[in-house]
């Protein structure tokens, strides 16, 4: 595979995203909606799948103190700007909450999961005084595949038009590649071509200096007290930055995050535990940049098998092993090393559950980060679960297989599960 169809499929999963992608996804679908149709708003119906809904389901919106899937789809409504994709509520006033809540108060909007999808669904219809706006959003968080307007389809993305975009980038071509020929990749490609990469550190970083402030559940805040006495351990600052910018995400805070694999926390844990090792020891710019690169590939890697949403939490399994190979590779690891840390980490966390986006993120972000650590060191002194223990299998390839098959269709009833416990637990 030629370096410029990588460099594609990373341009391809990356992008800034204002606050949980969940609730930005169903913003961007209502927003779209209502653009279509124009007028006087009467309802909004929105159907999506089980896992965005369980992820949209306690999250705080970004500029506001609300949270959750009502409040997504009517500020889509009455603020929302679908041509800023998953910025889509970057300029949400007072107003626009006050005006969410009256419609919402009122049963203007409506829910339901539909059963039986495969993969991220989102669907909305506005309804008006002019008819209705019905969009679709599938596979991915920004990916409108669908729009009609009182029956006519007005565009619909198909296999054919897919086919004829050259613009259209598969990223389950990576899963062709095995770890040596990515790390490869890491080590040859033009620096220039992927310095792209270093947006993410700005955004997240900045993320993080906020929840220093006390956002969310705290945690980074708190874990920064003990780092201010302990300022060498390069491990507790990742934690640190990692645990603040998540709980500033989760929290609503006004501020991107850049996402990896349409997820915010995949982008922070994927890159912030990178950044500490970096900073404590002066690696440098280039360094940081190319870590980055292989921590993104990995976890794009993994997450072709499991899902871009699934019942376990991905950000601390599969972004949690991408960071721990780059960890590994910062260290001086070789190939062989940073596939131990793989399948170190495959054997550890794999099926910790996701209950949704909300404040207890930053729990889950801190255990994958301890355990993307702990992973790398036991690899970088050739401590290695070995195959057959487990879900390890006879590659690391086959490996990161395994991880995907126990997301889907392993955990799928699990989803169901959490799902119902959410929901009941909110009545």
């Amino acid at each position: 595979m030629d370096n410029n169809t990588i460099i594609n499929i990373l341009k391809k999963e990356m992008a800034p995203g204002l606050g949980v992608t969940e609730p930005a996804a169903i913003a961007l679908a209502t927003a779209k909606a209502y653009e279509t149709i124009g007028g006087e708003f009467k309802k909004v119906e929105v159907k999506t799948d089980g896992g965005l809904f369980k992820n949209a389901f306690s999250c705080g919106i970004p500029g506001t103190c609300e949270i959750g899937n009502e409040f997504a789809a009517m500020l889509g409504i009455v603020a929302g700007d679908s041509s800023l994709g998953l910025e889509v509520l970057k300029n949400i006033e007072e107003i626009h909450v006050i005006k969410a809540k009256e419609f919402i108060d009122n049963h203007k909007v409506s829910f339901k999961v539909k059963d039986n999808t495969k993969g991220l669904y989102v669907e909305a219809i506005v309804t008006t005084n002019k008819g209705y706006g019905r969009i679709l959003i599938t596979n991915s968080h920004d990916n409108i595949s669908l729009i009609e307007k009182n029956s006519e389809i007005i565009y619909e993305k198909t296999k054919e038009n897919i086919n004829n975009n050259e613009s259209i980038v598969d990223s389950k071509r990576i899963t062709k590649l095995t770890v040596n020929e990515i790390v490869n990749f890491v080590n040859t490609v033009d620096y220039n071509s992927i310095s792209f990469l270093e947006k993410a550190v700005d955004m997240n970083k900045k993320l993080a200096i906020r929840g220093l402030e006390g956002s969310g559940l705290g945690l980074g805040k708190m874990l920064n007290e003990t780092y201010k006495n302990n300022n060498d351990d390069y491990a507790l600052y990742g934690e640190v930055l990692t645990c603040a910018a998540v709980d500033a995400r989760v929290s609503g805070e006004a501020l991107p995050a850049m996402t990896i694999t349409g997820s915010g926390n995949h982008g922070i844990i994927s890159t912030l535990p990178i950044v500490a090792v970096v900073e404590k020891n002066n690696l440098g710019k280039e360094k940081l940049v190319r870590a980055i690169a292989l921590s993104y590939l990995i976890n794009i890697y993994i997450k072709e098998f499991s899902g871009k949403l699934s019942a376990f939490c991905g950000c601390a399994v599969a972004a949690g092993t991408g960071v721990s190979a780059a960890i590994t590779y910062l260290l001086g690891g070789n190939c062989n090393q940073i596939g131990y840390a793989i399948v170190n980490m495959a054997s550890n966390i794999t099926g910790m559950i996701c209950s949704g986006g909300n404040l207890a993120c930053s729990l889950k972000a801190n255990t994958g980060v301890k355990a993307s650590f702990l992973s790398s060191k036991m690899a970088l002194e050739n401590i290695v679960v070995p195959n057959r223990c487990g879900i390890v299998s006879n590659s690391v390839e086959e490996t990161m297989k395994c991880i995907g098959k126990i997301a889907y269709p392993g955990m799928a009833n699990t989803d169901k599960e959490i799902l119902n416990i959410m929901v009941e637990n909110s009545k």
